[in-house]
């Protein structure tokens, strides 16, 4: 009998702060999650809370100084990665773990063509030759969907589209055949057909290469179609982690219920006919508070969410989550 999928990702009390004139800045809190092979999980919420710096701390890509990353658990596969040296975490990024940058062209180089960027990579962390790792670099650039590849194997970055440049990136994050591929923010700035293609092509590959999926986003739409377990930030922590399923139909976090209320078509309109809001905004990390981060915020703040921290229990934390479903829109 088959037995459960192994453990890709296994996170728990995650934390990042930041060295300031000021003193250390924490930004983000006791951040917990796992993902198993061929899974795919999404990390949402606002900008601001703590989303991307997450990705990048499971990596340790934020420069340190002035980032100090700390946790009970970050692993990835059998890698401590809080321990690793140098060498071994250059070797993790490059084999065992694909990052998909919101930005391509921050992500590509501007004075190599998009081939040889695939290509190196290959020599670097597969050791091949460079004959077959130009060959190579061909077939990926076709396996992400872009034609002709082995003219556009020689181009620069600057001359692709957008949503070309993107799927350069993911062919250079697939190279090395990893067990996690963190995708943050990858569709941002494109228009909403090459976001459908994009998503598409990622759930295609996890598909095929039974490989675990990070994506970070504040798009619930992308959400709700393409992974299959949700953990919502809000303020640097985690307030509410399920299915995707149960997430959607019952949101039990006012925040993750103001979340969906606000995506067009997902919920009634308000009493006077316009889209739901969140009032006020994200509290910076200087004035996160040492209770509940979103009572000043949340229609349901009693004087127990003001007098102290409250754990995440059972998925969510929350002294006084909702237990009825989202409705529906008519």
């Amino acid at each position: 009998m088959k037995g459960p999928p192994p453990t890709v990702l296994q996170v728990a009390g995650l934390g990042v702060s930041f060295e300031t004139p000021e003193g250390p800045l924490r930004v983000v809190e006791d951040v917990g999650l796992h993902i198993d092979a061929g899974e795919a999980v999404a990390l949402v919420g606002e900008s601001g809370c703590g989303k991307s710096v997450t990705a990048r701390a499971l990596l340790r890509l934020l420069p340190t100084p002035p980032a100090r990353v700390v946790g009970d658990a970050l692993r990835i596969g059998d890698a401590d990665v809080l321990t690793l040296d140098t060498a071994a975490l250059r070797r993790l990024r490059g084999r065992a773990v694909g990052f998909v940058f919101q930005d391509p062209m921050s992500a590509l180089n501007p004075v190599y063509p998009v081939g040889e960027q695939i290509a190196e990579r290959l020599r670097r962390h597969r050791g091949m030759g460079r004959a077959a790792a130009r060959a190579r670099a061909v077939e990926l650039l076709g396996q992400v969907g872009i034609p002709a590849p082995a003219d556009r194997a020689r181009a620069y970055p600057h001359q692709l589209s957008g949503g070309m440049r993107q799927r350069v990136v993911i062919a250079i994050a697939l190279a090395c055949d990893p067990a996690l591929l963190i995708a943050d923010e990858p569709t941002t700035a494109l228009d909403v057909t090459i976001q459908a293609q994009l998503m598409a092509l990622l759930a295609a590959q996890r598909r095929a290469r039974d490989m675990a999926l990070l994506l970070i986003t504040h798009d619930l739409g992308l959400v709700a179609q393409w992974v299959d377990r949700v953990v919502v930030m809000y303020a640097g922590q985690v307030v509410e982690q399920a299915t995707v399923d149960d997430l959607f139909a019952a949101p039990r976090h006012p925040y993750t219920r103001g979340l969906l209320r606000a995506v067009p078509g997902a919920t009634p309109p308000g009493p006077d006919g316009r889209l739901w809001a969140i009032p006020g905004a994200v509290p910076p990390p200087r004035a996160f508070p040492a209770s509940c981060r979103f009572a000043d915020r949340c229609p349901r703040a009693q004087s127990d969410c003001r007098a102290a921290p409250v754990p995440l229990v059972d998925g969510v934390r929350c002294l006084h989550p909702h237990l009825e479903p989202l409705a529906p829109p008519p």
